[in-house]
Parts: C-alpha cells; structure tokens; sequence
C-alpha cells in the first residue's frame, strides 16, 4: 500500500509515540527514527506486544535506526544510564548545579556508538515523500539540527512539535538548542507558534514547542490525541480491565 501523508518521529526511544500515532492513524505511514540500536530491539518488542494485545497487525509502521540531523555521515552517539537522555550532544559542564539530582541518577553516559546520520531531505527524497503531515522530534539538544537538515524540504512540513531549552545557562546539553533558536527557525520559514509548554510537571527548563504552517488548511486530519499509559500497560504486562474496555471499543 502506498501512503500519501506520513507522521514522522524522530528519536522514538520505546517507540510508543509512534506506535500510538500509527493505531490512531491507519491510513498514514509513520516513520520512526532511533539512533540506539539497543532500543530499536525493544521498539520491535513493544509493537509486537501491542499488535497482540489489540489483535491487529501494525502495517503502517517503520522503525529505522539512524540519527537524524544535518549531515548524511557516521555520528557518535552518547549512550546514557537513562537511554531517554542519550544524545549526540555532550551533557552540559555545569549539570550538577542546574539539574541537581539527575546527573548522578540518570545523566552519565556508560558508552559511545557509531550510527549513520541522515538528513530528513535525503530520507524523503530516496523515499519519494513530499508530504510530511505532522512531524514528532525528541533528540535531546539536536532539534534544531533535524530542523536544518530538511532543508528546502521545510516545505512538505504541515504542523509538529519539538523540544528545547529555556536558556543555554540551564540546558541539558553543551550545545543544546533554545527556545528562542527555535521560534527564530519557525518565524524565519513562514511557521506559526501554537503552543510551548514545560515537556514535565517537574521539568521547567525544557518546554515542547508546537507549530504549524501559517497558511495550514486541515486537508488530512491527523490523529495526535492518544493514551500513551494504556500503551505503556500493555507493555510491562500491566494491562486492567479499563484497558480492555477501551482496546474492545477501539478509543485508546
């Protein structure tokens, strides 16, 4: 089956962002993307749980192992003890005063892998893809670098959202991008700011940034409303009655 309108995520982790994206969104092709092929495993692992738990196959799902940013060559990938935080990006000097607590916990990278980059223009042109309908991206301080390398392609993209920090002083990552980077990026291609807000009650210094075409016209309705911890259930086999309610009417 050929797809006309496609959901990509960038930097799926466990891949439930997309999993969820593609069950809403059956006749969308999501593409995933993950740099550590530790959790690409997993992905797999996860989509086949779900597929048995909601007794549907996932067609409309693709998981690539690449990390995605402005340049088509190896990168070094940093591992981290919390794998939510693995980057390209080296953790900032000052974590332990910015962010007491999680350098000890979670942001200590354990090792560092080469994966082959890839530039979101050249994936859609050997993809034959010029319609990018809602675009996820989570890459821990490399946003705006997936950002830059759609290059003209910037075009094809209808609405999303992504991360950045609030400042350089409190970011996560040495040369994580900001807030107002990013609003330059969107303003400067023709892009209208919707919402931001903190990515956690309890994180303050990075805020989701939701965006879309100036001249956006609803043409294909996406899907982006989902129960992401109905899918987190069904993956560490925790599953309850509610959830079978809402698998057996279809509204998760």
């Amino acid at each position: 089956m050929k797809y006309k309108n496609h959901i990509f995520d960038i930097g799926a982790f466990n891949g439930l962002d997309g999993i969820a994206l593609a069950v809403k969104n059956s006749k969308v092709m999501v593409h995933a993307f993950e740099a550590n092929p530790e959790m690409v495993k997993t992905i797999k692992e996860n989509k086949t749980k779900i597929e048995k738990f909601i007794k549907k196959k996932i067609i409309n799902y693709k998981i690539n192992n690449f990390a995605v940013s402005d340049t088509n060559i190896l990168l070094k990938f940093n591992i981290a003890a919390n794998p939510t935080v693995s980057s390209l990006q080296k953790f900032s000097k000052n974590i332990k005063k910015t962010w007491p607590g999680y350098s000890e916990t979670h942001c200590k990278f354990i090792k560092q892998i080469k994966v082959k980059g890839i530039t979101l223009k050249k994936y859609c042109i050997e993809n034959n893809i010029n319609k990018i309908n809602y675009l996820h991206i989570d890459t821990q301080g490399n946003d705006l670098k997936v950002l830059n390398g759609l290059q003209n392609f910037i075009s094809i993209v209808d609405k999303g959202v992504l991360e950045a920090a609030i400042n350089k002083k409190k970011a996560l990552y040495q040369k994580s991008n900001t807030v107002n980077e990013i609003k330059k990026f969107l303003q400067k291609h023709n892009y209208l700011i919707t919402k931001i807000e903190s990515v956690d009650e309890n994180i303050s210094y990075e805020k989701n940034i939701y965006f879309q075409r100036n001249n956006f016209k609803n043409e294909f309705k996406i899907n982006t409303k989902y129960r992401l911890r109905f899918f987190n259930r069904i993956i560490s086999d925790k599953v309850n009655m509610k959830d079978k309610f809402l698998n057996l009417f279809s509204i998760y």
